[in-house]
C-alpha cells in the first residue's frame, strides 16, 4: 500500500512540476529532497536551475551514488538541516533574489515537522516576491491514528504534522490550491488500482466506487500559490 501510494505521488508531483514549468518557473527548490532524481530522468530545460537541500549526510551518499550521471539541467545540492530557520532562511533569500519564478517543493517533507513549524514556513516562502508555486503531497483525512507498527518504524522521525483540514491550514497562511490531483484520479490514470492488501485494500475494494473514490481524494498532490489578497499582483 505504502508503495502504491509513493508512486502516486511521484507520478501526480510530475505533472505539477511541468505544469509550474510552462507558466515560466526558473528556479526550483526541492527541501527534503532525499533519493529524488528528477533532474536526471524528466525532460527539462537545461536553463532551469534545480537546486536540493536536505542533511548533509543524505547529500554526500546522493552525491556518491550519482557521480557518473549526469542532471539535464542545471543541478546543485546543498547539505543542510532544515529546522534551522536562520540559515534557511538565508539560503531562501538567495535562491528567491536569483529567480524570476521560483517553485518549491516539499514532497514527504511536511508531515516531519510541528503545525507551528509548518506555518512559519509558509510564512517565510509566502515572504519571497518571486514564490509562485509549492507542491506537497497532501492528506486530508484528518487527524487518525498510525498503522500498526508505524511508531516503532518512525520512533526516530514522527509525524507530527495533523491538521483537520489541510488546504484550510495554509489558508490561514494565505496558500490557496492552485491545481490538485487526487489519489483516486491518478490512480485511474496510469492504472494502477488500490492494491490487495488485507485488510484495508480488500475492505476498499468492496466498498462501492463512489465510497472507495471519496476516500482516495483525501490525499494526492497539490500545487499551492500565494492568495490574491496575499500578493494584489498575483
Amino acid at each position: 500500500m505504502i508503495s502504491w501510494g509513493v508512486v502516486l505521488r511521484t507520478t501526480a508531483i510530475d505533472r505539477l512540476i511541468h505544469e509550474a514549468l510552462k507558466s515560466g518557473v526558473d528556479t526550483v527548490l526541492n527541501l527534503g529532497a532525499g533519493l529524488d532524481t528528477r533532474p536526471y530522468r524528466m525532460d527539462l530545460s537545461s536553463h532551469v536551475r534545480w537546486i536540493e537541500i536536505d542533511l548533509p549526510a543524505m547529500v554526500e551518499s546522493k552525491n556518491a551514488k550519482l557521480a557518473g550521471y549526469t542532471p539535464v539541467c542545471s543541478l546543485e545540492r546543498i547539505g543542510m538541516d532544515l529546522s534551522d530557520g536562520p540559515a534557511r532562511n538565508e539560503l531562501f533569500a538567495k535562491y528567491a533574489a536569483a529567480s524570476n519564478s521560483m517553485l518549491v517543493i516539499s514532497e514527504g517533507f511536511i508531515s516531519y515537522f510541528s503545525n507551528d513549524e509548518i506555518a512559519i514556513l509558509a510564512k517565510e516562502l509566502l515572504a519571497l516576491p518571486s514564490a509562485a508555486f509549492w507542491i506537497q503531497d497532501f492528506d486530508n483525512a484528518g487527524p487518525r491514528k498510525m498503522p500498526k507498527g508505524w511508531e516503532k518504524k518512525l520512533e526516530a522521525a514522527p509525524f507530527r504534522f495533523r491538521v483537520n483540514n489541510w488546504f484550510e491550514f495554509f489558508k490561514q497562511s494565505r496558500w490557496q490550491p492552485h491545481a490538485i490531483i487526487s489519489c483516486a484520479e491518478e490512480s485511474k490514470r496510469i492504472n494502477r488500482p488500490y492494491p490487495l492488501d488485507l485488510p484495508f485494500g480488500l475492505l476498499m475494494r468492496a466498498l462501492p466506487k463512489e465510497m472507495s473514490q471519496k476516500i482516495q481524494g483525501l490525499s494526492g498532490a497539490v500545487m499551492m500559490k500565494p492568495c490574491a489578497e496575499a500578493r494584489p499582483d498575483v
